[in-house]
């Protein structure tokens, strides 16, 4: 029988007693993980975006095997942070390359490559500078994931991939899902100007589980693009509210990039939203417990507002990567949610700067270097009954406004002097990219501004206003000092300058 309740006691009473009947164990709880790998292109040059290529203009972004192989080795090196190095149980990915090489139409058998290469590894396959065997050249970016996290100590992941759309469509990425639970069944559902949505159930310690791994339009910041955007949701709302019609109580989690804030109908008020006014993603945990209640909870309320992001654009925290939790990861039956374990998976030096901002991709060099424009979002489930261990959310700390993410914000930084990058070769440029130093400099130049760091003058670009005329006001040859993060422009270096130590 359903345990449904409609009081704050009723709930209390309920927690108290699904703490008496909580059975779980270590191995009946699973991770679940929202990744969005940004651009994570193969290397056939066969591709949608011109900067997957090695014909590019400026050779020092050319894509090759070795920064391929970069993104890989990261992949697996942020997801081996979970599960003391074994991986999460069920991954949701998102910007993986649909793969439109011309010989590998039809269905993929993605454990055969894994077999294929199990004699090697992906550092002794990728370690060249040449184009690849066409059997390597040929494998998609799903067959070449698969391989680096079996390397990475990653294992026993079933793979699947939603279609790939025809070059016209200009639909440039796809969808997968990585468990290492067995598939019971999967659909692929299409969206308008958008990637598929990618609707797996799994056979969880005998319990069956849905996951629909997303990948919406994008352009958040955008009000026009929002119509398209709510098409989406559309989408998305007739799968879940079949679900639900036929069970209330269904266990399903909906994961991945909306291209929506969990706030988006506050920071839109004016308009319909997908996530929000739609799909009907909201904040009020305990109203999922009520008979008539909301059949969603979205797991960003599990945090302070000041944690809620996954990207910061145009200084401001973001959060468009989702899990958000059906109503029945909440009952006595099945699957249920643990309370308290969603985070964001932000490991700075690896895939986040020092202010917790996640290092975009770059192909600066011979290596490229950073992780991804997203980072992770995860949550722990377990076949058991759901147990509140904290106050639950009522869903009304959402706020209207964005928040800022800066030195200037969140500084001072205890950060390394990085007057040794004066020695770095461009081509060994990459790895540096995106990270943040301090550097003693003096203003060489105004008109362009020009820094002079111990005997090397860099170009400098500095997106704040307030801190540009600071530094016009400088007088010549004085010394000051900044918090810089290297960039890469026009074929040149440069220093984007984030804020001056006062």
């Amino acid at each position: 029988m359903r345990l449904l309740h409609t009081s704050h006691l009723a709930i209390l009473l309920y927690t108290f007693f699904a703490g008496l009947l909580q059975v779980s164990t270590a191995k009946e709880s699973f991770t679940v993980v929202a990744y969005n790998v940004e651009n994570l292109f193969d290397m056939d040059d066969v591709a949608e975006f011109d900067d997957y290529s090695r014909d590019v203009d400026d050779q020092m972004l050319a894509y090759t095997p070795a920064k391929f192989l970069t993104k890989l080795e990261l992949i697996g090196k942020v997801l081996s942070n979970i599960n003391e190095g074994e991986g999460p149980e069920i991954i949701l990915f998102q910007e993986l390359e649909a793969d439109f090489t011309p010989s590998r139409k039809g269905s993929v058998d993605y454990q055969e490559f894994l077999t294929e290469q199990a004699h090697t590894t992906i550092a002794e396959l990728l370690n060249t500078s040449i184009r690849l065997p066409r059997r390597l050249a040929d494998a998609s970016s799903a067959e070449w994931l698969l391989k680096a996290l079996d390397d990475a100590g990653l294992k026993g992941y079933h793979v699947v991939v939603s279609p790939t759309k025809s070059l016209d469509e200009q639909t440039a990425h796809t969808c997968a899902v990585f468990s290492k639970f067995p598939i019971i069944r999967v659909e692929s559902h299409p969206l308008y100007r958008a990637r598929d949505i990618l609707e797996v159930t799994l056979d969880v310690y005998g319990e069956p589980f849905t996951v629909y791994s997303n990948h919406w339009k994008s352009g958040a910041s955008n009000p026009s693009s929002e119509s398209i955007r709510v098409e989406n949701a559309k989408v998305l709302k007739e799968l879940i509210d079949a679900h639900a019609e036929n069970d209330p109580y269904t266990d399903f989690l909906i994961g991945g990039d909306l291209n929506s804030h969990y706030n988006h109908s506050l920071l839109f008020p004016e308009i319909e939203t997908g996530i929000n006014d739609i799909l009907g993603s909201q904040g009020n945990e305990s109203a999922l417990l009520e008979n008539s209640g909301p059949l969603l909870y979205n797991l960003w309320y599990e945090l302070p507002v000041e944690k809620r992001f996954t990207e910061v654009y145009r200084n401001n925290r973001g959060s468009l990567m989702h899990l958000v939790a059906s109503r029945g990861l909440y009952d006595a039956e099945g699957i249920s949610y643990l309370d308290g374990s969603f985070k964001v998976l932000s490991l700075p030096g690896i895939n986040a700067d020092a202010l917790g901002r996640p290092l975009d991709w770059n192909a600066v060099g011979d290596t490229g270097g950073g992780a991804s424009d997203h980072l992770p979002v995860m949550a722990r489930f377990a076949v058991a009954p759901f147990v509140a261990t904290a106050p639950f959310s009522l869903g009304v700390d959402g706020l209207s406004v964005e928040l800022p993410l800066t030195y200037a914000t969140d500084g001072p930084l205890e950060l390394s002097n990085g007057e040794f990058l004066n020695e770095i070769r461009d081509s060994d440029l990459g790895p540096y990219i995106g990270r943040l130093y301090q550097v003693d400099a003096t203003i060489s130049d105004k008109d362009p501004l020009t820094l002079k760091i111990g005997s090397k003058r860099w170009d400098a670009y500095v997106p704040d206003k307030a801190i540009y005329q600071k530094l016009l006001d400088v007088q010549r040859n004085a010394v000051v000092q900044l918090v810089v993060k290297p960039g890469w422009w026009k074929e040149d270096r440069q220093f984007v300058v984030e804020g001056i130590v006062e």
